[in-house]
């Protein structure tokens, strides 16, 4: 706090003539150096911080990603005009199921999800179902090593 009230050749002379301290002081001497340092780098000082070069960073930092923001949401809403003119409908936002594209799901990844009717299927129909056609297949091969 102190660093940035002072002047400009204060901060100079800061920065050129490094600090003598004692072993005990090391640490709190060093942070002041440092500050000093940062001071100078950045030309702070009590006269000119809202004009310094760092200030000016800082502004075309935010500009830039303000701009990003406002392009951001300009692409996001195209998408969404987009999607209504493809699908006469805003996309879907949450995560509901749409029956259409649910059937084009392979019935083995409806059973891993957890579809509860799908499930039910299997073990009432689908289970049996598959063992009889296993079975028949083998008999099949069966028959067809008999005949050779």
């Amino acid at each position: 706090m102190w660093l940035v009230n002072c002047s400009k050749k204060d901060i100079e002379c800061l920065c050129f003539n490094k600090i003598v301290y004692d072993a005990p002081d090391k640490v709190q001497a060093q942070q002041y150096q440092k500050m000093a340092n940062l001071c100078f780098e950045k030309d702070i000082n009590s006269g000119r911080y809202w004009k310094s070069k760092f200030r000016d960073l800082e502004l075309e930092e935010f500009l830039k990603k303000e701009k990003r923001n406002k392009r951001f949401r300009e692409i996001a809403e195209r998408v969404v005009v987009v999607g209504r003119r493809k699908l006469m409908r805003p996309p879907p936002t949450d995560q509901t199921p749409i029956e259409k594209e649910e059937k084009k799901i392979p019935r083995w990844d409806r059973k891993r999800d957890g579809d509860p009717v799908y499930r039910k299927y299997w073990n009432e129909a689908g289970r049996p179902l598959r063992r009889k056609m296993i079975a028949e297949r083998d008999e099949q091969r069966r028959q067809k090593t008999k005949a050779r």
